[in-house]
């Protein structure tokens, strides 16, 4: 590992030195390193930067490790369309205790969870071998986008599937006309599978978006390797 390189001095400070690097070759110098960018927020905040600025250089000092966005994308992308195309499904079965099934519907769905599963599967395995072997890879601004993204789904879908369930409660028991052809056996299936599928999804989105939060990947074998060939600069 290189000689660290010391601090860039703060833009409002009236201070000059000569040898003091400027935030650029700063942040060059930790991406050769492979700091981690908690580490830089950390180091910068100790030295006078305000909260929201370093932060901000943190968040941009990230996106040198945008790596695997393709990888990333499919594997919650398809998790997420997958988990959709099983919760409609079943869904669309439900419907079946108070009307005839919509096969056609049902086929549209089944096909789309066919087709997108075996995606799906290939993707956390690539995924979990990249959380070995690539410790900087996890550092992706795509990886914690789309987590966020699948994250807020999951809560958006459970959310609503649980408020049109005491919506249809409080109908039936106050004798609204709306929900006098609600079934409320089948609501109480659909919330089993809404909550079933989103808050164990929800639950993996969130520990995959949080999961090295607070690893500094300098030690893992792994690193030798990457930091004996030096990575091309954006």
């Amino acid at each position: 590992m290189s000689t660290p390189c010391p601090l860039p001095l703060l833009e409002q400070s009236t201070e000059t030195s000569a040898d003091r690097p400027s935030l650029a070759e700063w942040l060059d110098h930790c991406e050769a390193d492979l700091v981690h960018p908690g580490a830089v927020r950390e180091r910068l905040r100790r030295h006078g930067w305000d909260e929201l600025r370093a932060t901000a250089i943190c968040d941009e000092y990230r996106t040198r490790f945008n790596e695997h966005v393709l990888g990333y994308g499919a594997l919650l992308v398809t998790t997420g369309v997958a988990a959709l195309a099983a919760g409609t499904a079943g869904h669309t079965l439900t419907a079946g205790l108070t009307k005839v099934v919509n096969r056609g519907e049902l086929a549209i769905w089944l096909t789309i969870l066919v087709c997108v599963l075996p995606f799906a599967i290939w993707a956390h395995w690539w995924a979990a071998k990249v959380d070995r072997d690539d410790p900087v890879a996890v550092w992706s601004r795509p990886r914690m986008q789309l987590s966020l993204i699948l994250l807020w789904a999951c809560g958006i879908v459970g959310g609503m599937r649980v408020m049109i369930y005491v919506a249809q409660l409080i109908g039936a028991a106050i004798g609204a006309p709306w929900a006098a052809r609600d079934s409320l056996l089948g609501g109480a299936i659909n919330v089993a599978i809404a909550v079933g599928i989103s808050l164990p999804l929800g639950m993996w989105s969130f520990r995959f978006l949080h999961r090295f939060d607070d690893e500094d990947p300098t030690s893992p074998p792994s690193l030798r390797s990457r930091q004996a060939s030096p990575r091309p600069h954006s």
